[in-house]
């Protein structure tokens, strides 16, 4: 006897046919289910007589469709996006789904995809099977006559007599519980319950099935190994003529992978990957709740917005491995600085929100944020690195700061920008925010157009010599004068083109300007030292950085030598890798090139001396307790001495005072720049009191 089922001869014919070739169609042909062959975009190229039987379409008026047009409206988009992702994920599916005929009649069938690849993994096909179970469950007598389909179903077949004594079962049955027929013959199917199901779980099954002759839902059951499993399983009531009871079917699938397939999914959709946290969407269904729960209790809630501080520069430095662990470690301290009704959740990058609750008074909200911003400020060990970072958080309390999730969010991220200009820690929701926030919006859109508009102007603020107070170098300093919002401060505005892109316009127009008013000066017949112009780190992102540099510089007739490329320490340090060959590239033009805020930040010395720099410039905030803490003056003093032996000059900038000033004389420090020498000035001024002529 031919156990193989003329569906299964089918399909490993067509798994070894060549892709473009139907003769498979004359074997499909007798077949009792459907079947419908569709390319790799679901487009359905070969369809048999069973599917013309069921769906009432013939071939000719589905091919080169999709199969969407047997959709009917009783799956919601969820089942679509489950089934495809098992398909993608495990090649195959199978399930219950309801379709709709040509004649509008919708109908159950049973459906079983599987996706075909050739010999080299590609997908070339997916299959499609499937039954109208209209009369299975109607009656399921004719699956008993047919030994064939019996033997070779899918899906675990067992059949009793009235008593519930099994009498038979088929090979999936065996495959999926482990018992074989003799070991399962005889016994009831209490053979295979798994303790999960309580005894009404039971008593409402039979209960239906002895008023409506059927039942199916999912259950548990245990296999002779006695592993728990999943199962849809569906039991049928099976009658003689006279309407006696003769025998229950049951049916079943093992839906484990499916189960764990829909877990996974449910996992994905509710909770970070990283951290194992709420994801924005449970965050959002967990605060309605929360809010709900305030109102029931009388008391006050908390919307937490935590940013990292300083997390980009480890992240860029050390690796995004380096950043992931330390994110998990972050959410561990997250969730052991709060307390347990407390939600802790990761919205993305490096923000968290927390939501704080049954609170009677908001300084509770002040107490805890306090203890997160201590927790954070701990140091963080990664893979041998010793870490530190800190947290700005934005606080904002329910009902007073917004009534529904979005409004606490956007209210509470708001409060964590302003508490970032601040330098970090922890800033209340305020109504002033609001107008910082909108401020912020409108110098966006007037910065876009403000080079375009000639509002940008440059000053000069000089560097001298400690030794002879000569100027010995300048730089150039953008200001902003809009018409209407008046001067705009740099520490405002440039925060906003960096974060935007336009910081790449404004360099170019900077430098131009710079070579411009340089020509000016050397056609004047005026001595003139070395410019510096400053690069930002989003600059160095531009993959023609150097090229366009020298492009303008050439341009504009400049001589190279006269211009100081100024970067900053941290922002050099964020990808030394890509930042060295860019400088070796300006070096190689002709630029001199300066560190700027140096020990500001991670100051990496064995990269220094891979970089072709010619000027190294003291933080100010060294400059700033030269006088007053010994240890900054130790480490200036060491900074100035260790670029000396590489050959370096020094400027200390921000400096302030004749104190700073003879203690830098003193370190034998080259050049100085700050309010004590002069301000920032415009050009005419520069040139009366700085410049002379040749």
């Amino acid at each position: 006897m031919n156990r193989h089922h003329p569906h299964t001869e089918a399909l490993r014919d067509r798994q070894t046919a060549d892709m473009f070739v139907l003769s498979y169609a004359r074997i499909f042909h007798d077949s009792q289910e459907a079947i419908m062959v569709t390319d790799p975009h679901s487009r359905i190229m070969s369809v048999n007589p069973a599917f013309e039987l069921i769906t009432g379409y013939n071939e000719s008026e589905v091919i080169g469709q999709k199969p969407s047009m047997l959709k009917s409206s009783f799956q919601d988009p969820g089942f679509y996006i489950n089934m495809w992702a098992s398909i993608h994920q495990d090649g195959k599916w199978q399930g219950e789904i309801w379709n709709r005929r040509k004649n509008g009649e919708i109908y159950p069938e049973w459906l079983s995809i599987n996706s075909v690849k050739d010999e080299n993994g590609v997908l070339i096909n997916y299959v499609g099977m499937f039954s109208d179970i209209t009369l299975r469950k109607n009656t399921i007598s004719k699956l008993r006559l047919h030994a064939q389909v019996f033997s070779n179903a899918s899906e675990g077949i067992m059949i009793t007599d009235k008593q519930l004594k099994i009498l038979s079962v088929n090979q999936a049955f065996t495959t999926m519980t482990g018992y074989t027929e003799q070991e399962a013959a005889g016994h009831t199917p209490r053979l295979l319950h798994s303790g999960l199901q309580n005894q009404y779980f039971y008593i409402r099954m039979w209960e239906r099935i002895h008023t409506t002759g059927f039942w199916e839902g999912e259950i548990w059951n245990k296999r002779k190994n006695g592993e728990l499993y999943p199962e849809w399983l569906s039991v049928t009531t099976m009658r003689d003529e006279k309407g006696n009871i003769t025998n229950y079917i049951g049916m079943f699938t093992d839906i484990t992978e499916r189960k764990q397939t829909e877990e996974r999914l449910k996992y994905l959709a509710h909770f970070d990957k990283l951290t194992g946290l709420p994801n924005r969407a449970l965050l959002s269904e967990l605060v309605n709740e929360a809010t709900i729960r305030s109102i029931e209790t009388n008391r006050k809630l908390a919307v937490c917005f935590i940013d990292l501080d300083r997390f980009k520069m480890v992240n860029d430095s050390l690796g995004h491995s380096v950043g992931d662990k330390l994110l998990q470690q972050v959410a561990k301290r997250l969730i052991s600085a709060v307390r347990k009704d407390d939600i802790v959740s990761r919205l993305g990058g490096d923000e968290f929100i927390i939501v704080l609750q049954d609170l009677q008074e908001p300084a509770e909200a002040v107490t805890i944020a306090n203890q997160l911003i201590a927790s954070i400020k701990k140091p963080f060990s990664v893979e041998d690195n010793e870490l530190y970072i800190n947290a700005s958080i934005g606080i904002c309390m329910y009902p007073k700061h917004g009534e529904d999730f979005e409004t606490l969010l956007m209210h509470a991220d708001l409060a964590m920008y302003q508490a970032k200009l601040q330098n970090g820690g922890f800033q209340f929701f305020n109504k002033s925010i609001i107008s910082t926030f909108l401020r912020k919006l409108d110098l966006e859109n007037e910065l876009r157009w403000a080079i375009a508009k000639n509002q940008f102007t440059l000053f000069y603020q000089p560097q001298v010599s400690v030794e002879t107070g000569r100027i010995e170098g300048m730089e150039a300093l953008i200001r902003w004068n809009h018409p209407i919002l008046g001067p705009v401060s740099p520490g405002e505005f440039i925060p906003i083109a960096e974060e935007t892109g336009i910081i790449m316009d404004i360099g170019k127009w900077v430098l131009k300007e710079v070579c411009l008013q340089l020509n000016r000066w050397l056609s004047a017949s005026l001595v003139v030292p070395a410019i510096a112009v400053n690069l930002s780190a989003r600059q160095f992102l531009a993959p023609d950085l150097a090229s366009s540099i020298h492009e303008i510089v050439h341009q504009t007739n400049c001589n190279p030598k006269h211009i100081v490329l100024e970067i900053t320490e941290s922002s050099s340090m964020h990808d030394i890798e890509s930042v060295l060959p860019i400088l070796h590239e300006l070096k190689s033009f002709g630029f001199q090139i300066a560190i700027d805020d140096f020990g500001k930040g991670y100051s990496a010395l064995g990269y220094i001396k891979q970089f072709p720099i010619d000027i190294l410039k003291i933080d100010k905030s060294f400059v700033q307790e030269l006088t007053s803490d010994s240890k900054s003056a130790v480490i200036t003093k060491a900074i100035i001495d260790m670029s000396h032996g590489m050959d370096l000059r020094v400027i200390a900038e921000g400096v302030e005072t004749l104190e700073q000033l003879e203690c830098l004389r003193r370190m034998n420090c080259d050049m100085v720049q700050g309010y004590f020498i002069d301000r920032p000035m415009p050009t005419e001024q520069l040139e009366k009191h700085y410049l002379n002529e040749v």
